[in-house]
């Protein structure tokens, strides 16, 4: 590692950091841990987070290095604040209630409603009264208050300390809001980087038109200011280009992964299984669903019924409710409650146990007119537990990761004979080890080197 003596200092603007469990964390760490090695010191500015919410975890606080200062700004949605300062005023709530908060509301008991008359009244409108605060005030989301804060502490930091780089990861979009105020306030470089798209990305695809019109028009004059843009493919940042527009750097840094990250597990995988298990690590949430799957493991289960003794499906993470139903629905339609076990969230470490005792890894990528140049961080987790992947996947960007360094099969995300024949294919085999990986075309993948390219970035602004 570099003297903080001599290393230039880059400010760090990141709401997702350790110890939240979030995949968004993960590209923001790991560039902190490697930039240091590369004549830069972050200082981070991220959010503050609550021991009892359920994405943090104390063991990810050990991903944050000694010697990096991280500064954490807390979050308060705005409309659980004005919720919270009405319904006091109101005398819903007494003196010695607990103070709202952000993560959760406390459903009232039906006993309460009888006790309260209105009270039913009052929780409609508070539903009506969230929607529109989602819809129209949380604008570009429900960080916004973080971002001004966020922009207030980092403002502090470069009075009284030299900073030589402003640094941005999206989102948060609200992020971009404290890095353009920096930059306008210090006239220091500013490099933003999208995990995720602003505008046209599929996981924004509710917003409503007149918003998203407004926001197109924001991002334009935000990211406007930027020194630099960096986008994980190829795709997204040519989209970008055309979007924005105007003369600055354009770079793609993938996300990436740690070849030594699952090296110490892969002594204990085990092939002497009686069935061929599949593991699929992360949420299912949104337009990220494999349905497609479960309706090719039926059809091929009707045809043999061997398939349900000799296949077993393992999911870890979230499932949202109306997805989870869905499964649920499709596996009592097709019998195959033994094959599929459902573990809910888990720890990292048991996560990555899990992906290491797999014969499949099972991507499950998001699906709509936008996916082309998504690339999911969990490709790359994937690739380091060197387990072979059968992937749901409509993006160009992710189809040619996976076929190129030759490391499983992609079918389209809602191909139901698609998947059904490669599912075929692999149950006939024999043996599910990786063969002939193109290691040399992974390289470019490592975080390492990724670290290296974004150093290059930073000094050449510098």
């Amino acid at each position: 590692m570099t003297s903080s003596d001599s290393a230039k200092t880059v400010l760090v603007l990141a709401g997702e950091y350790p110890p939240l469990k979030t995949i968004g964390r993960i590209r923001s760490a790991k560039f902190v841990e490697h930039l240091r090695d590369l004549g830069w010191q972050p200082v981070v500015v991220t959010l503050d987070f609550n021991r009892n919410d359920p994405t943090y975890f104390a063991d990810l606080e050990s991903e944050i290095p000694d010697d990096v200062q991280v500064i954490r700004v807390a979050n308060q949605r705005l409309d659980d604040w004005v919720l919270c300062a009405a319904k006091r005023g109101l005398g819903l709530f007494n003196r010695n209630s607990d103070r709202l908060n952000s993560k959760a509301v406390q459903a009232p008991s039906k006993n309460e409603f009888e006790r309260r008359p209105g009270a039913a009244r009052t929780d409609r409108l508070t539903i009506r009264f969230k929607h529109f605060v989602r819809n129209w005030v949380h604008v570009p989301d429900d960080y916004i208050l973080w971002g001004f804060r966020a922009y207030y502490e980092a403002l502090k930091i470069c009075k009284t300390q030299r900073v030589d780089l402003i640094y941005t990861s999206l989102p948060p979009f609200s992020s971009a809001i404290a890095g353009y105020l920096l930059k306008r306030k210090t006239k220091l470089p500013w490099v933003v980087d999208y995990r995720d798209l602003w505008i046209g990305d599929v996981l924004r695809e509710w917003l409503p038109p007149i918003r998203e019109r407004f926001e197109g028009r924001l991002e334009k004059q935000i990211i406007g200011s930027a020194d630099a843009v960096i986008a994980v493919s190829e795709q997204k940042t040519e989209f970008l280009r055309q979007h924005i527009g105007g003369e600055r750097i354009w770079e793609t840094i993938t996300n990436g992964y740690d070849p030594e990250s699952f090296d110490y597990l892969l002594g204990e995988r085990h092939s002497d299984k009686a069935t061929i298990d599949f593991v699929y690590a992360g949420r299912l949430f949104k337009n990220r669903r494999g349905y497609a799957f479960v309706h090719a493991l039926g059809e091929l289960a009707a045809e043999d019924e061997s398939v349900t003794r000799r296949v077993r499906v393992h999911f870890y993470g979230e499932i949202e409710p109306g997805i989870f139903s869905e499964y649920q629905r499709l596996i009592a339609l097709y019998g195959l409650e033994p094959v599929f076990v459902f573990h809910g969230d888990v720890d990292y470490e048991s996560s990555k146990r899990a992906q290491i005792a797999a014969d499949y890894l099972l991507l499950i990528v998001d699906t709509g007119a936008t996916t082309d140049g998504v690339i999911p961080g969990k490709v790359f987790e994937y690739v380091a537990s060197k387990r072979p992947i059968l992937a749901l996947c409509d993006s160009r960007a992710t189809r040619e990761i996976i076929q190129r360094a030759n490391i499983g099969q992609v079918v389209g995300a809602e191909d139901r004979t698609g998947c059904k024949d490669a599912l075929k294919r692999i149950i006939d085999r024999t043996d599910h080890e990786l063969i002939d990986v193109d290691s040399s075309y992974l390289s470019q993948f490592e975080r390492r080197n990724l670290s290296r390219r974004l150093g290059a970035l930073f000094d050449r602004l510098t």
